[in-house]
């Protein structure tokens, strides 16, 4: 075993034990509302907070809700996450991860990435997704910190981020990443065959109209949680102001993404080191478990190797990413 394998599995152990039964004594219940943002293009994000209402599960499509729709929050003020899904994604490939928060009292903020989501790609085709995404998380966090029902509920001295895929790379653009969309564009042109890393529209690469859109982050990330990021427009200097602690998964089968020019890039391109946590199976394992209806049509995003059980590994997962917050948060 590896000096790094075997300090994932010391954080892994580590983590679980100090959350062995948080769950099942987790302080609160999970609500959940939707709420209307405003951008260039209006979406919405999908909140998940913690309240004293008994859950009611609801049917979203084929997704169980195990959460209060517009129940009242809880009376006190709790920290705030961004919780970005990746390419072609909703925010509730993460409903599980967003519930286990809830219950662990934190707002989890999950924006639908208009042009970037299931059934509406438009943005990505005009390879504007990696522009437009953070812009959106941080409108939506806006757009929380402006509902009433929501916003004497949420510390903004208290915000972290979490993202899956190009959610990661989302999040850590919140967290002060500069993107490099010449370094994009130099490896999607020398790498033609990894089109999960360049698949058509994403890559902006060096074109004017990506370098006149600078982002800069309203609100001041503590804490980053980033599940096998989408990092080809990342090096050293494109992640030099993120200085918060980071902890970064990415799976042991890196067939779907590859880990050099993503998730070992940061690795290697961080101030400081992250916690970095190998996981069995391929990229979509960080996806919760699908529905039985959804399991059966899309192998893809739902199906595993015989020896990878998603479920245990997404209840260890919450156990370290709530342990995780709770630390730096």
């Amino acid at each position: 075993m590896t000096l790094r394998l075997l300090l994932s599995v010391v954080f892994m152990l580590f983590f679980s034990q100090q959350a062995l039964s948080a769950e099942k004594d987790s302080p609160f219940q999970a609500g959940v509302v939707r709420i209307a943002v405003t951008d260039k293009l209006p979406f919405e994000a999908v909140v998940w907070y913690p309240s004293k209402t008994p859950e009611t599960p609801w049917q979203a499509g084929p997704y169980t809700i195990e959460a209060t729709r517009n129940a009242a929050a809880a009376d006190a003020v709790f920290p705030v996450v961004v919780l970005s899904h990746g390419h072609g994604g909703m925010p509730f490939g993460h409903r599980e991860l967003a519930r286990r928060l809830a219950r662990e009292g934190y707002v989890v903020i999950a924006p639908i990435h208009v042009g970037d989501s299931a059934g509406n790609l438009e943005g990505y085709r005009q390879g504007r997704s990696l522009i437009d995404r953070p812009r959106q998380a941080n409108a939506a966090l806006h757009a929380a910190f402006s509902d009433s029902r929501l916003s004497a509920h949420m510390d903004p001295a208290r915000i972290g981020a979490i993202g899956f895929s190009a959610g990661g790379y989302t999040a850590l653009v919140m967290a002060g990443a500069v993107p490099d969309f010449v370094l994009a564009g130099r490896y999607c042109a020398s790498h033609p065959q990894d089109s999960s890393s360049c698949g058509d529209g994403r890559n902006t690469s060096s074109s004017p109209a990506s370098a006149a859109e600078p982002f800069q982050p309203d609100y001041p990330v503590k804490a980053v949680v980033v599940m096998d990021p989408l990092a080809i427009p990342f090096d050293a200097a494109a992640l030099a102001s993120v200085t918060m602690p980071v902890l970064l998964y990415r799976p042991s089968d890196p067939s779907f993404l590859p880990a050099e020019p993503n998730a070992l890039a940061v690795v290697a391109g961080l101030p400081t080191r992250p916690t970095e946590v190998i996981v069995p199976g391929r990229h979509f394992v960080f996806l919760d478990p699908c529905p039985a209806a959804f399991d059966s049509q899309e192998a893809l995003l739902c199906k595993d190797a015989p020896d990878v059980d998603r479920v245990a590994i997404h209840r260890r997962l919450e156990d370290e990413i709530t342990g995780f917050l709770h630390q730096h948060l």
